[in-house]
């Protein structure tokens, strides 16, 4: 062999043994966390301004949770909707060291203006819903006090668009109301105690208008509520299928079966729920996933 292509054997030799000995990339790992938490104002009728004693009490396991990155409160976060009772509210979370999304109750919105004011979205006329990306699933934070209990004209528009926007790039849409705005005393729900029935409309617009804009998206839907749990003849929690849609709701106040949830998204896109009681052992509700509308 003449030396010229022997060297040039020598290389290409060298160059494939040396990329038949490399390490492949690793797969980032795209697991994340986050926890859902309703009526964190707690016991209708107490005296605490700011977060549930009971839910204060888990923010050290909140924090150390694995992957752990952001909180998000499912409504009626205050009881009382005043200067105080906001800034004692964003002084604990402060406190909690995470982003914490809102998706306001009837109790937060009762002083719409001050809520708008301190909370909603300076870019879009303060509004008081939105949303956002987190790896490759969309999250959608509602706000069904604007037209009681309805998602309807400029917010329906906006949930027509993130879902448009986002079609076809997303593995899962979160979505988040206080209200359990598919309850009815008429369908499969009817058994389920909300906090205060009285407080429920005759009719809304969810199972003729934005249920069916949920059931044919192609990822996905889990949506979050989270108006129970808040006395005693109240349902602490809920979960059910509904072909491409899953409802979700808790709740605490009543100080017995309060609690509260941790979502992980791992990353081959699977969902996993860890149910947590605020009283008694921690785990004694079960699987979320086994729950059985009564």
């Amino acid at each position: 062999m003449k030396k010229a292509h022997l060297f040039l054997y020598i290389i290409v030799t060298s160059m494939i043994v040396a990329s038949c000995g490399k390490e492949p990339e690793p797969i980032p790992d795209t697991t994340y966390s986050f926890f859902v938490a309703g009526h964190t104002y707690g016991t209708p009728g107490g005296n605490d301004i700011g977060f549930y004693p009971f839910f204060k009490n888990e923010f050290d396991a909140i924090r150390s949770y694995p992957r752990m990155i952001f909180g998000i409160l499912t409504g009626d976060i205050v009881q009382i909707s005043n200067e105080e009772s906001w800034d004692t509210i964003d002084s604990e979370i402060k406190t909690l060291g995470l982003p914490v999304y809102f998706a306001p109750g009837n109790h937060d919105t009762y002083n719409y203006e001050l809520y708008r004011e301190r909370y909603g979205d300076p870019e879009h006329n303060h509004r008081t819903y939105g949303s956002f990306r987190q790896h490759n699933d969309v999250f959608i934070l509602l706000d069904a006090n604007i037209d009681n209990w309805n998602i309807s004209e400029d917010q329906l528009d906006f949930v027509q668009t993130v879902l448009e926007e986002n079609k076809g790039t997303v593995s899962h849409v979160f979505v988040f109301v206080h209200q359990l705005i598919w309850w009815d005393e008429h369908n499969e729900f009817q058994n389920i105690v909300i906090n205060w029935p009285p407080y429920t409309p005759d009719t809304t617009n969810y199972w003729g208008t934005v249920e069916p804009i949920f059931q044919h998206y192609p990822a996905p839907v889990l949506f979050f509520a989270g108006d129970l749990g808040a006395n005693k003849p109240a349902t602490p929690y809920m979960y059910y299928e509904s072909g491409n849609v899953t409802y979700i709701a808790g709740g605490m106040g009543a100080g017995i079966d309060d609690n509260y949830l941790f979502v992980t998204v791992d990353m081959a896109g699977n969902v996993n729920f860890d149910l947590i009681a605020l009283q008694g052992d921690r785990h004694r509700f079960g699987n979320l996933e086994d729950y059985v509308l009564p």
